[in-house]
Parts: structure tokens; C-alpha cells; sequence
């Protein structure tokens, strides 16, 4: 299915009518971004031709982690690692159980796993959030006091370091006073956290403790999978061109910039004078933004809503298998489709048709 304008329209016109809208643009944004590794790359390769820029929708923790990583490095773990040695896991904030509420269990199997570095009884440890109903075999405690979740943060860290500081809440004194020490005796902790809900700084705070940690003990954080296949649509584009996404390919190099180059900035600003919004993953929805003639790819399009071209496309992982970033492996794996279905054409094929349309008009 396709429509123009809103009108039905026969899949080659689409495909013609979305080669001239960008054909002509002087500077689209190809975002939304939510498909599969071979979507992602030819996402990459059109926006190259056109000299356009790209951008994941949950491209504003993407940048962050990347950021950070960029300017003072960190210590990653992987999930297996995390699931089979860490005795202490500390959770930061609210995202990473909104992105997988099912993380406690996955973290903490019932079952014994590889030798752990320690003697300690496994813990985790919630900050910023009240008690969270855990698995039974599961030792758990949280921190949560008026202070902010950046305050919560900064007190643990020098209770971690052992830094003098003053509160008149006595309870949370307490609670931190005991996660401080715990994490000090810890043989391997592990800080879990999302990027797209703390800042930097607070970032940077969370590092800082990792670095103080591993002088005498082992420590690391994990970063939960942003939405959208983002880790391995990032990862795409860095193998790609050397470079994470909101990078533009408008002069003879491409350029990163996390501010100049997201999708809504472009379009509110009018600098963005196209947009092509592709949202074909199974079980996973974004919603596009508005502001500038849109080229719209989508397994859902009555989630799509009205675009200049609407294109149905095939959604990765559901109608066909799909390499997409995995967290239980922190890596790029294939997914089955749950149910193969030939009919649609993928991101890719949708692609890359448009841009061979383009240079034969070019030439």
C-alpha cells in the first residue's frame, strides 16, 4: 500500500514522486530511523547522495552516551557479564525499568550461573526509586528521599568516596551510609542507568565513581538499549562513515553535531527542507514530527498518519529477519521473522530504489 497526498497511489508512482520531493530538497533529514542494520545503512547511503543529515528518534541519549564516551571514556560491561559476576548492581532512575521491566529477572536468574569474584549475597540497589517488587530470590534496597535524582546521585558518590557531607534527612543518611559501604566492599558493581533520562554531568558523576572504584576493586556501568534498534542503527553509522547519528553529510566530510543536526531543530528552524520518517519495526512505534514535506516508511500506516508520500513497508524482525542490536549478547544478531511475509517491500528496497531513481534523473 502507498498513498500520495493522502490519495491510493500504485507503488512505482510513490516510489517517483518521493525520488522528485528529494531530488529537489537542499538539505533533508532521514530520522525516525527505526529498522533493521541493511534499513540503517541504506538510510546512510541516501542521505550521503542527497547531502542530507541523519537522526535516531531516540537520537538524544544516543548523543549523550556518545559524548561522554568521547570525552572522558567510561567502563562498560556487557549483560551476560552484569547477569553472571556483578554481586552489587545499582539502579539509577526510572528508565531502565521502563525500557525493560522485566530487567531484575533477567539481571538476577534463579538459577546458579558462572563463578562470581566474592562472597557477597547478590543486591540491588534502587536510587531514585521506592521499593520495587523483585523476584523473591532477589536481596534488594532503595534510596529515595525529597532530594533529586542528580542529588541522590552526587550523595552516593561521596559516600562511595567517603566525601564529608551534611543532610538533615537522618533516613536517607542512613540508607546511603549503607549502600556507601556496600558498594565499597563490593568484588564487582555494576551502575545501570539510561541515557536518554540523566544528563551529563550526572553522567559524568556516575563515571567518576567507577574510576574511584577500580583502584582497589572492580566496577563498570551498563547502559540500557535505547528504543528503536538506536544502539545498532549508531553502530551502523559509525562502522559507516566514522561518525555516531545527527551527523551531516552536507559538506565534503561528513559532520557530528548533536545539537545542529536533530531532526526537530532542523525542521522548526526550516533549515530541514525534507524529511523522510522511517518507523518498520516489530512491535516498536515512534511518532514523526512535523514541519516540512515528508517522505513517510512505515509497517503501520495508519500510525503513520498523513505524509506527502506514505510507503507500507515490511517491519523488521516481523515480516522478515532483521539484524538488530541484542542486549543479552551487547551485540549485532539476526532475528527470525515472526511471520515472513514477501509481499512488502523492505526499508532497504524502498531505499535504495528511490535512490537509484535519483541519479537517473541526475543523469
Amino acid at each position: 500500500m502507498a498513498t500520495v497526498k493522502g490519495e491510493e497511489a500504485e507503488l512505482d508512482s510513490a516510489l517517483e514522486r518521493a525520488a522528485d520531493l528529494l531530488g529537489r530538497a537542499r538539505f533533508p533529514v532521514i530520522g525516525g530511523l527505526f529498522t533493521d542494520i541493511s534499513g540503517a545503512a541504506a538510510a546512510l547511503a541516501l542521505a550521503e547522495k542527497l547531502g542530507g543529515a541523519v537522526d535516531h528518534a531516540a537520537g538524544t541519549g544516543l548523543s549523550r552516551a556518545s559524548r561522554v564516551m568521547r570525552e572522558t571514556g567510561a567502563t562498560p560491561a556487557s549483560f551476560g557479564e552484569v547477569r553472571n559476576r556483578a554481586d552489587t548492581v545499582v539502579v539509577i532512575g526510572k528508565g531502565p525499568l521502563e525500557r525493560d521491566p522485566d530487567l531484575i529477572a533477567k539481571l538476577f536468574p534463579g538459577k546458579p550461573g558462572l563463578p562470581r569474584p566474592g562472597d557477597n549475597q547478590r543486591e540491588v540497589i534502587f536510587l531514585g526509586l521506592d521499593k520495587v517488587r523483585t523476584p523473591r530470590h532477589v536481596r534488594s534496597s532503595s534510596i529515595r528521599g525529597r532530594a533529586s535524582l542528580p542529588e541522590l546521585v552526587a550523595l552516593l558518590a561521596a559516600n562511595v568516596r567517603e566525601t564529608r557531607f551534611d543532610i538533615r534527612d537522618k533516613a536517607l543518611c542512613t540508607k546511603l551510609n549503607r549502600a556507601g559501604e556496600r558498594i565499597r566492599k563490593s568484588a564487582f558493581a555494576v551502575f545501570v542507568y539510561d541515557p536518554a533520562e540523566i544528563e551529563e554531568p550526572v553522567m559524568h558523576t556516575v563515571l567518576e565513581t567507577v574510576r574511584h572504584l577500580v583502584l582497589t576493586t572492580r566496577a563498570a556501568i551498563m547502559t540500557v538499549a535505547a528504543p528503536g534498534n538506536g544502539d545498532g542503527v549508531n553502530l551502523c553509522s559509525t562502522w559507516t562513515c566514522g561518525l555516531p547519528v545527527r551527523t551531516s553529510f552536507a559538506r565534503e566530510v561528513p559532520e557530528h553535531d548533536a545539537w545542529a543536526y536533530e531532526t526537530e531543530r532542523l525542521l522548526e528552524t526550516g533549515e530541514a527542507d525534507a524529511l523522510v520518517w522511517i518507523d518498520a519495526l516489530e512491535g516498536e512505534g515512534t511518532k514523526r514530527p512535523k514541519g516540512a514535506p515528508t517522505v513517510v516508511l512505515s509497517s503501520s500506516p495508519g500510525r503513520a498518519s498523513k505524509g506527502d508520500v506514505v510507503i507500507e513497508v515490511a517491519s523488521a524482525a516481523g515480516d522478515h529477519d532483521a539484524a538488530l542490536y541484542l542486549s543479552p549478547i551487547s551485540g549485532i544478531g539476526m532475528v527470525k521473522a515472526g511471520k515472513a511475509n514477501k509481499d512488502k517491500p523492505t526499508v532497504a528496497d524502498v531505499l535504495t530504489r528511490i535512490a537509484e531513481l535519483i541519479d537517473a534523473r541526475n543523469a
